[in-house]
């Protein structure tokens, strides 16, 4: 299926990745490509992955896509609040890692600080725990690991990221 990219807003260039706005396009494109640690973490937690991805439009405060030079889906993010705390989330494809390393490793941390300003300075998830390359970076972006827990007979970890800047200014 071709991805449509003629609605999409280019909201910053790097040099081996772009982000977008997510468009449900890319949620299609993803689904079956996603690699399969993500799948597992979305069928424990009782979704198809497509149907994980499309929750985003629902939910989220603000979701993006990561596309490669080609304008190639790779990856989705997004943040977002709901009945329990606010959540933070990504699913990417094996590709992912593989083209975006350079530009994940450069820039993450500031999309992590921005995106928690969104929710109030922190935001939480839960990550498969033989998502090795997510827990590690996660631990390098400044994740606490809460607890872990079993989903589905599944290993997790439950998370929370903090940015405590808006923290402070918020409770000072």
């Amino acid at each position: 299926m071709p991805v449509v990219n003629v609605f999409d807003r280019t909201i910053v260039r790097y040099k081996n990745i772009d982000i977008i706005d997510a468009h449900p396009d890319h949620a299609d494109y993803l689904a079956d490509k996603l690699r399969s640690i993500d799948k597992v973490e979305c069928m424990a937690l009782g979704y198809k992955p497509r149907e994980a991805l499309m929750l985003c439009f629902e939910h989220d405060r603000v979701t993006l896509t990561v596309t490669d030079k080609d304008n190639k889906p790779l990856a989705m993010f997004g943040i977002g609040e709901d009945e329990e705390m606010p959540y933070i989330w990504l699913l990417g494809t094996e590709d992912f890692p593989k083209v975006a390393r350079r530009d994940i490793v450069e820039h993450s941390k500031t999309w992590i600080r921005e995106l928690l300003k969104i929710t109030g300075g922190a935001a939480g998830n839960i990550v498969h725990c033989y998502n090795r390359k997510a827990v590690r970076w996660l631990e390098w972006v400044g994740a606490s690991f809460t607890q872990k827990l079993s989903i589905k007979g599944e290993p997790f970890y439950q998370f929370i990221l903090i940015n405590k800047d808006v923290i402070d200014e918020k409770y000072v």
